[in-house]
């Protein structure tokens, strides 16, 4: 069990901008943001499309580079690491729920779920991961190729594949998007549930309702933190996307 009040997460003043086609100015698409997290804590995501949302979880999580700004995870700088050992830090600390799943489709499912595994050379257990996917709600064969799964099975073959390596810290883009009421209520009760050993999960979403049962949200407009909310409710966020007069 990891000390809850552990900070894992600490990004401060974070700038991202990315060149444009066209123009010699780059387009600043991040604008100072600050966010803390603790071990254990259940963060949301939200804002209009558009708003900075996986850029910044990207940012976040060690993936892209801010363009000013500094991000410690778990106390390490992950910008300030070797290529090698970046990648080393983010396989054995740091999950990531990709929007666009970012499976293998030449590998099985089962393959592609326990590659992190095989890659940081731990142990894999069939069984543990036979049990995930039954949880999971799994209806294809392990053994197909991602290729031929549907999107909401190739969504809980990328959920899988984060789960089995017990990250200290998860970052998740739209976790649920492709999946049907039941199985967001799966999902989110296991991402739930490892925030109760101690796991820090950091979650983008559009699912206003799901936003209000997490521990602390975060709404983003055009790149810009405007509010954090402690304890969400659906209203009070509601309240804030929906604010005029800006």
């Amino acid at each position: 069990m990891n000390d809850m009040n552990e900070q894992v997460i600490d990004v401060n003043h974070i700038v991202k901008r990315v060149a444009t086609n066209g123009s010699q100015k780059p387009l600043e698409i991040l604008h100072g943001i600050s966010l803390q997290a603790n071990a254990g804590e259940f963060l949301s995501i939200v804002g209009p499309s558009g708003a900075g949302k996986s850029t910044l979880l990207s940012v976040m999580s060690g993936l892209s580079k801010p363009t000013s700004g500094e991000v410690h995870l778990l106390g390490t700088d992950p910008y300030q690491l070797r290529a090698s050992k970046a990648a080393e830090f983010r396989r054995n600390q740091v999950g990531f729920i990709f929007q666009n799943y970012n499976l293998i489709p030449a590998l099985p499912a089962f393959d592609n779920i326990v590659l992190p595994l095989r890659l940081a050379h731990k142990k894999v257990d069939p069984q543990k991961v036979e049990t995930l996917l039954k949880k999971l709600n799994f209806a294809a064969n392990p053994n197909n190729f991602v290729s031929s799964l549907s999107g909401g099975e190739q969504q809980k073959v990328a959920i899988a594949r984060v789960l089995v390596a017990n990250s200290r810290i998860i970052f998740a883009d739209e976790p649920t998007g492709a999946l049907d009421s039941v199985s967001r209520q799966i999902i989110f009760g296991l991402l739930r549930h490892l925030t109760k050993q101690g796991i820090c999960i950091v979650m983008v979403t559009h699912d206003i309702e799901m936003a209000a049962a997490t521990d602390k949200a975060i709404t983003l407009r055009d790149g810009r933190l405007e509010k954090v909310l402690n304890q969400p409710t659906a209203k009070a966020l509601f309240q804030v996307l929906n604010e005029e007069g800006r």
